[in-house]
């Protein structure tokens, strides 16, 4: 199956581009976040260590991801019972897949409304300018 960071789109202009590309626009996350978190939102809870396996990347750059899409409230972090002394280690999960994937289409769609009032905003600045010079 096809990664879901991969997943590509094809845009009004032609161009195709992927799901991770809005991602990083609206969040500012890298492909690795991107990857870590669709890895997530497929369900379970998985620790730092279980992400390094699973994912191949580094322990620092796992870390980084998770730190951001906590950050962000994407994913949650529980405390992982352990009967040590030690450093504390810590279960990474997504509660609500489907809340997550609604924030991210409520925020896409702020975005877009966002572009569009300041767009309009432009056209008339630009039709009043050659509104003046017409007159002039």
């Amino acid at each position: 199956m096809e990664s879901l960071a991969e997943t590509r789109i094809r845009l009004p202009t032609g161009r195709e581009a992927a799901i991770v590309e809005a991602l990083r626009f609206c969040y500012d996350l890298s492909e690795t976040d991107a990857i870590i978190l669709f890895t997530l939102l497929r369900g379970g809870e998985y620790t730092v260590d279980d992400l390094v396996q699973k994912l191949g990347l580094s322990k620092a750059t796992i870390n980084r991801g998770l730190s951001k899409l906590v950050e962000i409230g994407f994913v949650q972090r529980t405390r992982e019972q352990r009967s040590r002394v030690g450093r504390p280690r810590y279960k990474y999960f997504v509660q609500d897949p489907r809340r997550v994937i609604e924030r991210i289409i409520h925020d896409f769609e702020e975005c877009a409304k966002t572009f569009k009032e300041e767009l309009e905003r432009l056209l008339e600045a630009i039709e009043k300018e050659r509104k003046t010079s017409r007159e002039s």
